[in-house]
């Protein structure tokens, strides 16, 4: 009619709905955020909830389990951010406060560790150190300081710290509803187990995951606080709680803490680099060939390359929260890949 395919404009319309459908996610894209960050934290604290439910009377609601466990964790950490928070704290108010006169020091390090083969280089290579130091001690400042003065009071969206608890709360309660929904809806068009078995992966997946990161940022910030510490490395605590948080940023994360810590040790005057340096590279193959993949099991199967080209693109589209949230989108992606190229095959 009118000279008008109707197969074609099916198609139209539905390229332009996705269009519009990505364009007001974009728009929203805050507060998908916050929704995503409070799902991954109602998958970490799943395990605990179905714990305690089991221990408390067979007719307690779940409601009482869930609760239980988010407010043991509002306590341990109210309790990590007094007990190791303050330490914490002090040790960045010293390093910003002392981070201008320990940048001079540049000269002495280049000429004390400069390789003998970049010698004819040496002039090119102070240039650039300077410049790079300079712009990473106008970055360095504000956070330290920040940090120095107490954290909390420094955040401006303060009100999502409060809010991601709280989502997660309800999100912990719900999650049951949403996926007998979900399989319902997909049911009507004849894909029921299609969607079933999706839930399913993306169950195993996420809770897979959250719990692994979450146990190698732990893992690394108990490991380096020991190691540093006994080796007398100045800010070690700071050291070890920037080096636990970057472990939640795959690939990058773990080497931008070591080259951080490094570099704080060697401005500070540390003599040991040395053992530094053996201590960072031991820990990461340990961590990496050893801890992560019995953590992980069979549940993330990436290409390294596909992970750090999500990475990269995670951080222009949302910064380190990006970053952090790249892994688990893509591995959700593959599932969804996979189980529809399953159905359509059959």
């Amino acid at each position: 009619m009118l000279g008008l395919d109707s197969r074609a404009a099916r198609a139209t319309w539905t390229v332009v709905a996705i269009l519009v459908a990505l364009e007001l996610a974009w728009l929203a894209r805050t507060t998908i955020l916050v929704f995503t960050v409070a799902l991954l934290l109602a998958y970490l604290l799943n395990p605990l909830v179905q714990l305690v439910a089991k221990l408390l009377p067979p007719k307690a609601p779940m409601v009482s389990a869930a609760a239980l466990v988010y407010l043991s964790g509002v306590g341990v950490i109210v309790a990590a951010l007094l007990i190791v928070g303050t330490r914490i704290a002090r040790e960045a108010a010293e390093l910003a406060s002392q981070l201008p006169g320990l940048v001079q020091n540049r000269d002495l390090l280049l000429d004390k560790y400069l390789p003998i083969v970049l010698s004819p280089y040496k002039e090119e290579i102070r240039a650039a150190l300077a410049a790079q130091l300079e712009t990473g001690k106008e970055l360095l400042l504000p956070a330290l300081t920040g940090i120095g003065k107490g954290l909390l009071n420094q955040l401006s969206s303060a009100l999502y710290v409060v809010l991601v608890p709280i989502l997660a709360f309800l999100l912990q309660l719900s999650l049951r509803d949403m996926r007998a929904t979900m399989v319902s809806l997909f049911r009507a068009i004849g894909r029921g187990r299609m969607m079933g078995g999706i839930l399913r992966d993306v169950d195993t997946l996420l809770g897979l995951y959250m719990r692994a990161v979450f146990l190698l940022a732990l893992a690394t910030f108990l490991s380096h606080t020991l190691f540093l510490g006994v080796l007398g490395v100045p800010y070690s605590v700071l050291l070890a709680g920037i080096c636990g948080l970057l472990e939640f940023v795959p690939v990058v994360g773990p080497l931008t803490g070591a080259l951080i810590a490094l570099g704080v040790a060697a401005f500070s005057g540390y003599p040991h680099i040395g053992w530094l340096v053996a201590f960072f590279i031991g820990y990461r193959l340990f961590q990496d060939y050893v801890v992560a993949p019995w953590l992980y099991s069979s549940g993330i199967e990436l290409h390294p390359i596909l992970v750090l080209f999500g990475v990269l693109a995670g951080e222009q589209v949302a910064g380190i929260t990006g970053m952090f949230l790249s892994v688990p989108l893509i591995a959700v992606m593959r599932i969804l890949y996979r189980r529809g190229l399953e159905a359509y095959r059959t």
